[in-house]
């Protein structure tokens, strides 16, 4: 899982998270990397073999997905409050009606 924030005094601290919650019979830090307040580029390296292990024995690791809910978060369709138009009035392609 990963959040970006805008860079800047009170804002950044963009974080990226494995999704392993537990290990070894505990609960563990799932922090991956947390960025500063500065802009720039904090790579997170995921180790999706460690990833797989654990969704093939945790309880939790297939239980509750939806992927037909999840949808329309990757759907080309751009509905309000999300049209923009550009710094001339005009359509942003891939974010604005047809």
């Amino acid at each position: 899982m990963a959040m970006a924030n805008y860079a800047g005094p009170g804002w950044g601290h963009s974080v990226a998270h494995d999704g392993i919650a537990f290990a070894h019979g505990r609960s563990r830090d799932t922090l991956v990397v947390e960025a500063g307040e500065a802009e720039g580029v904090y790579p997170a390296v995921f180790d999706l073999d460690a990833l797989r292990d654990y969704r093939r024995r945790e309880a939790w690791g297939d239980a509750f997905r939806r992927p037909a809910a999840y949808r329309s978060l990757t759907g080309r369709e751009v509905r309000e409050p999300f049209v923009r138009l550009g710094p001339e009035g005009g359509p942003v392609p891939g974010r604005s009606l047809p």
